[in-house]
């Protein structure tokens, strides 16, 4: 090879080289450089539900049903008006509106409304007392004014020989509501015609006497449901034995089925009185009685402890068959103001029966249910009555602390810290015609109790409904 082909090749080759390394760089800078991308980000809304007027429903005056019989009553009549205390917050003024009563009756049932604005969703309360003295129907009767809903739990009455025990149905909306009832008892679950499929026309009252399913029940557990307009339910139970009159509630909702139910306001009074007077024929149904249904499949092992503020108390161990109501005695519990806190292995539902004789032989009963736990806030009224007081049990691990202020009604403003201590209880009294609100109060199950002579009752209390929080929405 001669030195000029030589120096060709030379040449060739180093202009590849470079040729190489030039294509290396362009690459390499082309990877650094960011491409255009294709990619869309979604154009999300947050969207913010409307703000729902706050309602709540009050049963109104008790009633008398004749012909207590079939899925629905014939002729319904009042008796005595209900005394009914209301309030709102947020400085709202809260507007009652008249319901039809049950077949035309003058029972006044009541819509209580707080309207809500874009910034605020009051709180709205009420509840209604009665004391009623006929000839078939003696006692005293209270229940708060409930929010309406779609499911129920009512714990409470009988549908033995002298014992009545009437559904009660109110509907506040503007559209008919299809109710349809499972009723449970001591044999298990209740079937027939009529269960299903009532419907209770809008803004107005439906009595369903229960003993129209089935008579001789000695410990049923009612659950009511509804589609299309909500439903405010409750019992009202009264005993008559012989010719007699023994006793009158409204019995209100009780707590959903939880593993854990707590029964505050559990009224226990003239105790050696109740317990001489239950040994003579008709009067059984006099003894104190804690009430459990297992919805489930599965039989529950369920620990009791009752216990009262000051410490005292007891706890026990029973078995609930599932499908089946367990009523179990509360026998020999000295007078005072008790919570059960009921806790089992399958998820049950709860209320307390307790009874009451005067000096001048009147004969009262209470039934007391289960109570949810509350949320931070949460209102409430104190209807008239004697000896009222709120008890709040803490079934937790940890003391909570909570403020219960005076916010309207009768009586001057006021606002008062409550410690309730783990695993106990505490009770302040109240004042009737009063409004009422705790806060800071999660944790905490309350209920309203009232204790005359032969005059006892007690409620739940309920937390309102959660509003919806606002959401992101995508195309």
């Amino acid at each position: 090879m001669n030195s000029r082909r030589v120096v060709r090749t030379g040449i060739r080759a180093a202009i590849g080289v470079v040729a190489l390394a030039v294509g290396a760089v362009v690459v390499v800078s082309a990877s650094a450089v960011p491409l255009p991308s294709l990619a869309e980000t979604p154009a999300g809304r947050l969207v913010k539900p409307v703000a729902l007027d706050q309602q709540r429903v009050c049963s109104g005056s008790l009633l008398r049903l004749a012909g207590d019989s079939g899925a629905s009553a014939t002729t319904v009549t009042a008796i005595g008006a209900a005394n009914t205390v209301t309030g709102a917050g947020d400085s709202v003024t809260p507007t009652t509106g008249t319901l039809k009563g049950a077949d035309g009756a003058s029972s006044h049932p009541q819509s209580v409304t707080a309207k809500a604005t874009d910034e605020k969703v009051p709180q709205v309360a009420g509840s209604q007392s009665q004391s009623v003295a006929e000839t078939d129907l003696r006692g005293f009767a209270v229940a708060p004014c409930a929010e309406p809903t779609s499911s129920t739990w009512l714990v409470g009455g009988s549908t033995e020989t002298g014992r009545t025990t009437l559904i009660d149905l109110v509907n506040p909306s503007d559209v008919n509501s299809t109710v349809d009832l499972n009723v449970f008892a001591e044999n298990g679950a209740v079937d027939g015609p009529g269960l299903q499929g009532i419907v209770v026309a809008p803004r107005s009252q439906k009595l369903v006497p229960l003993s129209g399913f089935q008579t001789g029940l000695v410990s049923p557990v009612v659950h009511v449901t509804s589609r299309g307009g909500l439903i405010a339910a409750s019992l009202q139970v009264g005993v008559v034995r012989t010719l007699e009159a023994g006793g009158a509630d409204i019995v209100s909702a009780s707590a959903a089925p939880s593993k854990v139910v707590t029964v505050p306001g559990i009224v226990i009074r003239d105790g050696a009185e109740v317990q001489a007077k239950t040994g003579q024929a008709g009067y059984a149904d006099l003894k104190s009685i804690l009430r459990t249904f297992v919805p489930g499949t599965t039989n529950a092992q369920v620990t009791v402890q009752l216990a009262t503020a000051n410490g005292t108390g007891t706890t026990f161990t029973a078995t609930a068959e599932a499908g089946r109501v367990t009523d179990v005695s509360l026998d020999g519990l000295a007078d005072g103001l008790y919570t059960a806190t009921v806790r089992s292995s399958q998820p049950v539902v709860a209320g307390a029966r307790t009874s009451s004789i005067a000096p001048d032989g009147g004969i009262d009963v209470a039934w007391t249910g289960g109570a949810p736990s509350l949320g931070t806030d949460t209102m409430f009224t104190v209807a008239p009555g004697q000896n009222i007081q709120l008890s709040l049990s803490n079934p937790t691990a940890k003391a909570i602390t909570t403020t219960l202020a005076h916010v309207g009604g009768t009586g001057k403003s006021t606002s008062t810290t409550i410690s309730v201590p783990a695993n106990s209880l505490s009770v302040v009294r109240l004042q009737p015609g009063s409004v009422m609100t705790l806060t800071k109060a999660s944790g905490l199950h309350g209920a309203v109790s009232y204790a005359g002579a032969g005059q006892i009752a007690a409620y739940a209390l309920f937390g309102p409904t959660a509003a919806a929080s606002p959401v992101t929405v995508y195309p």
